[in-house]
């Protein structure tokens, strides 16, 4: 048994208790910010900053499947914000962009695909480690988020792709552990806030996960947690058979969710090299589309590519049947966009069903009706004047 008195005792209790305190601050002496935009497409007749899709200084990830393009996009960014011409806080200002991939070659494909997208070539930098004890280093987090932010400011960066970003994270974290991805990434978005330069990473969806895009992001939970936006691509087969490409802003926490999705195209470019001409693809932003990479996935998932038994095919299907087997077009969307489903989804359904339209009336009072195919045969066809 100790000899030290008692008292002693509780004062070195109450001094250990006394070094950590809680410090309250009015929120009336907390300074508001503003959101900045680094991708702003809000239009001239619109709310200022209401089209923001990518914060500034913050982590953005641009998600989809193989073969869509994200890495093509995250080039056609760097591309204007090298330039100054990406619509946003630093357009008329262009700025350095650190291009950390691990998975193209530098020389056949991520070089020239910035010369096919028209990035000013002496603000991309690709980064490299040196390190005396390690041969073969490569970029790594959390290790290298110190100098990481030290490069962003001495080179003006204003983005960081990261190409893949799971990469970059060290191998000894389990990127499906939420707590491990936090204490990976944490940092790093504090480091971009600091030294004033936005990340863009980029990601895979998994097979799984239904269509929630969000969900889909394979890693950690913790993405969802960390990021302040999503961008997300999918593609759908159109009408003609030709692959039509999509683009949403899946996530959005400093703005407006549901702001208007675009299509895009995935084109092949020539680019002259010292040894010859090569062939890269350039992505092409296209105009708005009525389409969600969302609605994408809900049709994927309830069957809609393989037959007849999606949910908008059997509710398209069951409303004509109700009706006699034909209805009004407007009526037609209007009923659908109260189940929730797109325009483009429905356009699916009745190229599936074989459903034919014909325009009835003249000038406002022209309609547009559709038939299932028997009606069309019983109604139209049966009224088709007969030659001899």
């Amino acid at each position: 048994m100790s000899d030290e008195p008692q008292w002693k005792s509780d004062v070195d209790a109450e001094t250990a208790v006394s070094a950590r305190k809680l410090v309250l601050t009015p929120a009336a002496k907390i300074p508001m910010r503003r959101v900045r935009w680094l991708w702003d497409t809000t239009p001239a007749d619109a709310p200022p900053t209401s089209h923001g899709r990518i914060p500034l200084n913050s982590l953005a990830i641009a998600a989809g499947g193989p073969g869509l393009g994200k890495s093509q996009f995250a080039v056609w960014l760097t591309a204007r914000i090298t330039t100054g011409t990406l619509p946003g806080e630093l357009r008329g200002r262009p700025r350095g962009v650190i291009y950390a991939a691990t998975e193209d070659s530098w020389s056949y494909t991520i070089a020239p695909r910035l010369v096919a997208a028209g990035a000013d070539m002496e603000l991309v930098f690709r980064v490299d480690v040196q390190d005396d004890e390690e041969m073969h280093a490569r970029l790594t987090l959390p290790k290298d988020i110190s100098l990481m932010g030290k490069a962003a400011e001495e080179y003006s960066v204003g983005l960081l792709v990261a190409d893949p970003l799971l990469s970059m994270i060290d191998a000894s974290i389990n990127d499906y552990r939420a707590a491990e991805v936090r204490a990976a990434l944490e940092p790093l978005v504090a480091a971009a806030d600091r030294h004033h330069f936005t990340i863009l990473g980029l990601a895979h969806f998994t097979k799984a996960g239904g269509s929630d895009p969000l969900s889909r992001i394979a890693g950690s939970g913790a993405f969802g947690q960390l990021i302040r936006c999503l961008i997300a691509f999918a593609k759908q087969e159109g009408e003609d058979g030709v692959d039509e490409f999509v683009m949403s802003l899946e996530k959005n926490n400093l703005g407006r969710l549901g702001l208007p999705s675009h299509s895009y195209e995935i084109q092949p470019v020539t680019v002259e090299t010292e040894e010859g001409p090569t062939y890269v693809s350039r992505f092409t932003l296209g105009p708005e589309s009525t389409t969600s990479v969302r609605d994408v996935m809900r049709a994927e998932t309830n069957g809609d590519a393989g037959g007849l038994g999606s949910e908008v095919t059997e509710w398209l299907q069951g409303r004509l049947t109700d009706l006699g087997g034909s209805d009004e077009m407007r009526e037609i969307r209007k009923a659908a966009k109260q189940q929730t489903f797109s325009d483009s989804a429905v356009d699916r359904a009745k190229k599936k069903l074989g459903i034919r339209s014909k325009q009835q009336g003249f000038g406002r009072d022209r309609t547009s009706h559709w038939y299932l195919p028997e009606a069309w045969e019983r109604e139209v066809v049966a009224d088709l004047p007969r030659t001899a």
